[in-house]
């Protein structure tokens, strides 16, 4: 199969993000606006509508950022050709210095309908 530029396109489209300890259906509404939907290893599901920060690297990298209401910032790096995520969490942490914390973490991606 050949692959066309539009093919690797994010915004418009639907995925599904895995990380080690949940799973993220996201609606890529605009290059401003998103929906998603989580399930973590529990089987807890929240979701939330956000305005989102976006930036096509490359034709497949595209670059997200968004704060949610509960003060955790999320960027992530999706690579919509080889399926690979890297993302970056900041959230609030009373104990940590400037009483935020943060972490890295991977995941895959795939496009559904």
């Amino acid at each position: 199969m050949v692959y066309t530029k539009s093919d690797y396109a994010l915004i418009g489209k639907k995925g599904i993000t895995t990380f080690p300890k949940m799973k993220v259906e996201t609606n890529y509404i605009s290059d401003s606006t998103m929906h998603w939907k989580t399930t973590n290893s529990k089987g807890i599901v929240a979701e939330g509508d956000e305005k989102i920060s976006y930036e096509k690297l490359t034709d497949n990298l595209h670059f997200l950022n968004w704060v949610e209401k509960n003060g955790y910032v999320i960027s992530l790096i999706i690579n919509t050709k080889d399926g690979k995520v890297k993302a970056f969490w900041s959230f609030n942490d009373e104990m940590a210095r400037g009483k935020r914390n943060s972490t890295f973490t991977d995941g895959k991606f795939e496009f559904v309908n």
